[in-house]
Protein backbone atom coordinates (compact mmCIF):
# COMPACT_ATOMS: atom_id res chain seq x y z
CA UNK A 1 0.00 0.00 0.00
CA UNK A 2 1.26 3.59 -1.24
CA UNK A 3 2.69 5.88 2.21
CA UNK A 4 0.53 8.85 2.19
CA UNK A 5 2.09 11.73 3.29
CA UNK A 6 0.15 14.63 5.19
CA UNK A 7 0.56 17.28 2.04
CA UNK A 8 -0.49 14.62 -0.61
CA UNK A 9 -3.18 13.09 1.67
CA UNK A 10 -6.06 15.36 0.24
CA UNK A 11 -6.23 13.80 -3.40
CA UNK A 12 -7.00 10.07 -3.35
CA UNK A 13 -4.87 7.81 -4.99
CA UNK A 14 -6.09 6.09 -8.00
CA UNK A 15 -5.26 1.87 -7.88
CA UNK A 16 -5.17 1.87 -11.86
CA UNK A 17 -2.16 4.54 -11.70
CA UNK A 18 -1.30 5.03 -7.91
CA UNK A 19 -1.20 8.67 -7.52
CA UNK A 20 -4.18 10.93 -8.19
CA UNK A 21 -4.87 12.14 -11.34
CA UNK A 22 -3.57 15.66 -11.53
CA UNK A 23 -0.44 14.67 -10.27
CA UNK A 24 -0.74 11.77 -13.03
CA UNK A 25 -0.97 14.81 -15.86
CA UNK A 26 1.57 16.74 -13.90
CA UNK A 27 4.25 14.14 -14.59
CA UNK A 28 3.27 13.35 -17.76
CA UNK A 29 3.81 17.06 -18.65
CA UNK A 30 7.37 16.81 -17.20
CA UNK A 31 7.90 13.74 -19.06
CA UNK A 32 7.11 14.91 -22.62
CA UNK A 33 8.70 18.31 -21.69
CA UNK A 34 12.12 17.01 -20.70
CA UNK A 35 11.99 13.66 -22.75
CA UNK A 36 12.44 11.67 -20.45
CA UNK A 37 12.83 8.22 -21.47
CA UNK A 38 12.09 5.80 -17.47
CA UNK A 39 10.30 6.86 -14.42
CA UNK A 40 11.24 4.69 -11.48
CA UNK A 41 8.36 4.68 -8.73
CA UNK A 42 9.49 3.71 -5.07
CA UNK A 43 6.44 1.79 -4.72
CA UNK A 44 5.92 -1.53 -6.46
CA UNK A 45 3.74 -1.39 -9.46
CA UNK A 46 1.81 -4.27 -11.01
CA UNK A 47 1.68 -4.95 -14.87
CA UNK A 48 -1.25 -3.32 -15.40
CA UNK A 49 -0.56 0.39 -13.58
CA UNK A 50 3.31 0.30 -15.32
CA UNK A 51 1.24 -0.37 -19.09
CA UNK A 52 -1.38 2.40 -18.10
CA UNK A 53 1.68 4.94 -16.56
CA UNK A 54 4.07 4.60 -19.59
CA UNK A 55 1.30 4.76 -22.33
CA UNK A 56 0.41 8.11 -20.40
CA UNK A 57 3.60 9.08 -19.65
CA UNK A 58 4.83 8.21 -23.09
CA UNK A 59 8.05 6.37 -21.50
CA UNK A 60 8.93 3.12 -19.46
CA UNK A 61 7.69 2.81 -16.21
CA UNK A 62 9.43 0.50 -13.58
CA UNK A 63 9.32 -0.04 -9.97
CA UNK A 64 12.56 0.23 -7.75
CA UNK A 65 11.81 -3.51 -6.88
CA UNK A 66 12.70 -3.67 -10.82
CA UNK A 67 16.14 -2.05 -10.02
CA UNK A 68 17.17 -4.95 -8.04
CA UNK A 69 15.42 -8.09 -9.67
CA UNK A 70 15.82 -6.97 -13.45
CA UNK A 71 19.34 -8.30 -14.87
CA UNK A 72 20.62 -9.04 -12.09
Amino acid sequence: MPRCYSWACSAPFSRRTLVSGGKTREVADACRARQVQVVVFANPLAEHQRAVLGEMFDCTVISGEDLSTRGG
